[in-house]
């Protein structure tokens, strides 16, 4: 698309051209006539586009083409914003392009640009070495390593293991330069035995740095560090311990989003007051993180993952969004959150494993607006689970606006079909707030009616309700927005429910 849109720009600009020309010629009328000496031709010259010459390197044939009136620097903005795939086809036809290339600042090094035919995850030694000669090639013919600004780096070592990591050591000491702003390194061993060069993170080159991203290698940071620049950090399975990310957290002022996954080496994590811009913590899959203490003053979003035994502390920032992705988080929330969080307005849970009651809320969510609660398979929810005791939860968020529930794929028992009158009825409480509710994956077990019916006469402000019987893993999701095929006894399941389980709920509407 981007090549594309560069043969646009090309095009108009040389139609602009031939059209400013025959203005010119119209204006002055017969050019014979001026002069009697036939100026039409040397006029026509003058004025004419300039055309330029150059060699096309698939048949070394001379080739004329119109060089639109832009700078230099002008067509090196260009090139620059082409997809790297497009660059590299331009710089095959024209020797001018080719020296742009040679200058690119954006390198992405993947599976998908590289070799989009093979899949190197599975690939084997032979196909893995020409990747990586790939690589070199393009690195050694670079005529200026100062221009890289972004580099993603896919690393793939072979099966037999018989290719070292010096020359990764050495592409990210070409690479990586003062003027380099997004690095991302990603690794694809068994294990994480690569010792990234913690000298590209110090002033004289980490300085420009604002987003790096490290997958499957080894961070031993020093003292010496000059992140001033860093903006976002993503550490995913890299062995890193508490006190060597720290060292780094503190020369890292700039810092905005942190983001740690499965970095089993951090006992305790402690966010350093130095953080002032920090907004966005993310931590998940770190097993033996058992402490988080964070002490940035303007930490707003939190994301925790497995973390149920996890002991966090806020300090003074006032954190308004957290999402909780672990078993019991439902437990969790009520226990911790209102405490921990008195400010919170945003809440997502994602539960893997609950017990079968929810537990009494221990304080107020003074200012929870927005919950979102997803039930997983892998459980008993469909089976055992009270949807009844979340109504404690919606009592002790006075300010809630809007109630999002997401059940996964269900089975056919245990689904009420008897009298409507035996249905639990709480003592009644107002939620004078609620104005949108929405139960995906909607099927007629007991204590699910119970909890649409409580929500209809306890909701006075509600303006929307949404019951839809598909089960939430089969919604659209993602950045691909791709919606799972639904199976055949799921339709029919949805179909169960909206037709002959719905009548207990239209008696309140």
């Amino acid at each position: 698309m981007g090549l594309m849109a560069l043969n646009r720009l090309m095009s108009t600009q040389r139609k602009r051209k031939q059209r400013r020309n025959r203005c010119r010629i119209q204006a002055l009328g017969n050019p014979r006539d001026i002069d009697g000496r036939g100026a039409a031709s040397s006029l026509s010259k003058r004025d004419s586009p300039p055309y330029r010459h150059d060699v096309n390197s698939h048949c070394g044939k001379e080739a004329r083409y119109l060089d639109p009136v832009l700078s230099e620097d002008v067509w090196c903005r260009i090139y620059s914003l082409l997809q790297m795939q497009d660059a590299a086809r331009a710089a095959c036809v024209s020797r001018s392009f080719l020296g742009y290339w040679r200058c690119y600042p954006n390198l992405t090094f993947t599976n998908g640009t590289m070799c989009p035919k093979e899949n190197l995850k599975t690939a084997g030694s032979n196909v893995i070495r020409d990747y990586n000669n790939q690589i070199d090639r393009v690195l050694m013919n670079r005529s200026s390593a100062d221009a890289v600004t972004k580099l993603k780096l896919d690393y793939h070592v072979p099966p037999d293991g018989a290719e070292s990591y010096h020359r990764l050591d050495s592409w990210l000491q070409m690479a990586v330069t003062p003027r380099t702003k997004e690095l991302e390194l990603l690794v694809w061993s068994k294990e994480a035995s690569f010792d990234f060069p913690c000298i590209l993170l110090s002033d004289m080159c980490g300085g420009s740095i604002q987003k790096l991203l490290l997958f499957k290698c080894a961070l031993r940071p020093t003292s010496q560090l000059g992140l001033r620049s860093l903006r976002t950090l993503h550490l995913r399975d890299v062995r890193v311990t508490g006190e060597e990310l720290g060292c780094l957290l503190s020369s890292s002022i700039a810092l905005e989003h942190l983001k740690l996954v499965y970095c089993d080496d951090i006992v305790r994590l402690e966010i350093p007051c130095l953080l002032q811009r920090l907004s966005f913590l993310e931590v998940a899959g770190c097993m033996n993180l058992q402490v988080i203490e964070n002490k940035a003053p303007n930490l707003s979003k939190f994301y925790l993952g497995a973390g149920e035994r996890m002991q966090v502390s806020f300090g003074e920032s006032e954190v308004k969004k957290v999402e909780l992705v672990q078993s019991r988080a439902i437990s969790y929330a009520t226990d911790n959150l209102p405490s921990r969080v008195p400010n919170l307005e945003t809440l997502t849970i994602c539960s893997t494993c609950e017990i079968v009651n929810s537990p009494m809320a221990s304080g107020k969510f003074l200012h929870l607006k927005f919950l979102s609660i997803l039930l997983m398979s892998g459980s008993n929810f469909d089976k055992d689970y009270d949807y009844l005791s979340l109504v404690p939860v919606f009592q002790a968020s006075p300010s809630l606006e809007m109630f999002c529930l997401f059940v996964w794929e269900h089975s056919m028992y245990h689904w009420f079909e008897g009298d409507p009158a035996s249905l639990r009825r709480l003592p009644q409480h107002c939620h004078g707030n609620l104005k949108s509710v929405k139960i995906i994956g909607f099927f007629p077990q007991k204590s699910m009616i119970e909890l649409a019916c409580h929500l209809l006469e306890n909701a006075t402000s509600l303006e929307s309700l949404t019951v839809d019987a598909s089960p939430a893993n089969y919604r659209c999701s993602g950045k691909g927005r791709k919606c799972c095929p639904l199976k055949a006894t799921a339709i029919v399941k949805s179909r169960f429910c909206l037709t002959g389980h719905t009548r207990e709920v239209k008696q309140d509407i």
